[in-house]
């Protein structure tokens, strides 16, 4: 077997550059930045609480009421528990210091519900109603029209 020097370059390159983040956020080597830190500091004991309860012991829908956490990154928040600290989400891929700014943040403002996109669309049965009632409408104003003439 002969491998070309390019490809043993660009096999290793890759799979140092996919590897190492993961193993630092793994093993916990890395330290949260100065305004995490500060950010998760602000929570009251309510409020820090009820975060992790919703991290620790919160069903998927419940993660994913969190800013900044969908579908993958809840799947994901999940599989890391136990947390120990609001600070220990950050360990988990996808959940970086902006999301953790944003779920303090909510947090913060009593946990609200996320709104919904209004739905500019009218549902069918509306339209339906809509349509008949114009019908008629018309209908009864080509009735007056035939009665008067």
């Amino acid at each position: 077997l002969i491998l070309s020097p390019v490809t043993a370059a660009d096999t290793k390159g890759t799979t140092d550059k996919k590897s190492e983040p993961v193993e630092k956020k793994a093993s916990g080597t890395e330290k949260p930045s100065e305004k995490a830190v500060a950010s998760a500091k602000t929570l009251t004991p309510t409020q820090k609480n009820k975060l992790m309860e919703i991290l620790n012991a919160g069903d998927d829908k419940a993660v994913q009421t969190l800013p900044g956490i969908g579908p993958v990154t809840s799947a994901a928040v999940i599989k890391g528990r136990p947390y120990a600290d609001v600070l220990d989400v950050l360990k988990v891929d996808g959940v970086g210091e902006g999301a953790l700014v944003k779920m303090v943040a909510h947090a913060k403002a009593g946990f609200p519900e996320k709104e919904l996109k209004p739905d500019t669309k009218k549902p069918a049965s509306a339209k339906t109603e809509e349509s008949k009632s114009k019908k008629s409408k018309s209908d009864s104003a080509k009735k007056k029209t035939e009665k008067t003439e």
